[in-house]
């Protein structure tokens, strides 16, 4: 059993091997089981080291052939992802799903980094420590990340993110005529359209917080069955949609009707709101909305919007200003959409505290914009395998104790345990192999756990 989860990871890394040459590719092999089975700093000498003499049954290369992997291979990052996103979430959501829709949701984080000559890094603002009377400002890199969604079979009340478009976001004064600025609303335009060009048949859902909602965005995401969910303002200019014209009337055809209240305002409206229940947060719960067609000339031109003001019914929660640029999509549809950008948030946790995101030490141009996606690269090999073959495999699952309750579904952190039980089983097999290979994976097995410690 061991034998044939491995097996299935290994399948599952060849898929991106057109994105490497062949030696390249068993290294990219190497270093993608290596951060898997890493218990601490993913730096090229703690990957080194986990590696050990062999793995997977390839022998392992000399060191500096893992640290020229990022600084010097010819291999595109963004060729990674387009076959990431074709070749592995594709098939998977194909399987998990009738329609041919990808929900890409994006967001940005800062990563932390120590050492004034790290490339690109800067003073950013980070946004999960600064509040309302403090604002955090860290030197730090900034990531603007793109992250297909999926709700699974075995789990349909749980949304699972997959990263797989990863920008590095640079200040003006890091840019040049190969690397143009680009403001962080224009790196997810581009990868609105990376996902259309790869997946030129598929529906593209987009959502994103209120920073994305401008004019760029709206843009790139409009298309046949493509929309845009996010945040609106609160001040936000609305106008009616330009009356009929009359017949045989003279002059240009007016783009807008009148002006509208704000939504802050429209929310004190009495009539038109409706009761609906919508998925949110894995739980079924009852929102009133009040639902309105209109213009946001400043962001969509003369695209109707669809407007959504939502009220929870106790009170607890302040009123959510939410808009569509597809005023067919159901109201429910939009809260539970919007609802759903959670997964990216715990993705950049998964990667931050499990996958080592924000704790790469290379420090060179090309090394910094490779080595932190990799950990993003591996949460989504990892994810993916454990839904084709580890969930089956109930052998490879970790053991809980007596006192922890079950889950309803599995965590990142269980899908990591899996493969790294399924590797190591696989590789320290006490009963076929020579003794003097019982020393090498003892002595890499003992790095590996008092890295842990």
């Amino acid at each position: 059993m061991d034998a044939t989860l491995v097996a299935g990871w290994e399948a599952l890394c060849q898929q991106l091997a057109p994105a490497f040459t062949r030696p390249t590719f068993v290294t990219f092999l190497h270093i993608a089981t290596g951060w898997v089975l890493c218990r601490s700093r993913p730096t090229v000498t703690n990957l080194v080291c986990t590696i050990g003499a062999s793995l997977l049954g390839h022998v392992a290369k000399h060191w500096t052939v893992y640290e020229r992997f990022f600084y010097r291979a010819a291999w595109s990052l963004e060729e990674v992802s387009r076959l990431l996103l074709v070749r592995v979430i594709a098939p998977l959501v194909q399987d998990q799903a009738v329609e041919q829709v990808i929900d890409l949701k994006i967001d940005d984080s800062t990563c932390g980094r120590c050492g004034k000559h790290v490339a690109y890094a800067a003073y950013f603002k980070d946004a999960s420590a600064s509040n309302v009377l403090k604002t955090v400002v860290h030197w730090a890199h900034n990531w603007v990340i793109g992250c297909a969604a999926m709700r699974p079979k075995r789990w349909p009340s749980r949304v699972l993110g997959l990263p797989v478009w990863f920008t590095l976001y640079r200040k003006p004064k890091d840019c040049d005529r190969k690397h143009p600025f680009q403001t962080r609303q224009q790196i997810a335009a581009e990868m609105i359209l990376r996902t259309r060009e790869a997946l030129p048949d598929w529906t593209i859902r987009v959502a994103a917080d209120g920073q994305y909602a401008t004019k760029v965005v709206a843009k790139a995401a409009s298309g046949i069955g493509s929309n845009l969910v996010s945040r609106i303002r609160s001040d936000a200019a609305l106008y009616a949609l330009p009356p009929r014209r009359k017949r045989h009337k003279r002059g240009r055809r007016p783009k807008k009707g009148k002006r509208l209240p704000t939504p802050k305002r429209l929310a004190q409206r009495k009539n038109g709101w409706k009761t609906v229940e919508a998925l949110v947060y894995g739980k079924r719960v009852k929102r009133r909305v009040l639902s309105i067609v209109c213009l946001w000339y400043h962001v969509c031109k003369g695209q109707p919007i669809k407007l959504l003001i939502v009220r929870d019914p106790t009170g607890q929660q302040a009123d959510d200003y939410m808009f569509c640029t597809d005023p067919s999509v159901r109201d429910a549809e939009v809260i539970e959409r919007f609802a759903a950008r959670w997964p990216i948030e715990e993705t950049i946790h998964d990667g931050k505290q499990l996958g080592g995101f924000e704790q790469v030490q290379g420090w060179c141009p090309r090394t910094v914009v490779r080595q932190a996606p990799m950990a993003m690269i591996v949460q989504t090999l990892v994810k993916v395998w454990y839904l084709r073959h580890g969930v089956k495999a109930t052998s490879a699952q970790p053991k809980g104790t007596d006192w922890s309750a079950d889950k309803d579904h599995s965590s990142y952190l269980d899908m990591l345990a899996t493969l790294r039980k399924a590797i190591w089983t696989h590789r320290i097999n006490m009963k076929s192999l020579p003794w003097q290979r019982v020393r090498e994976l003892w002595k890499t097995l003992q790095f590996t756990l008092c890295a842990a410690a």
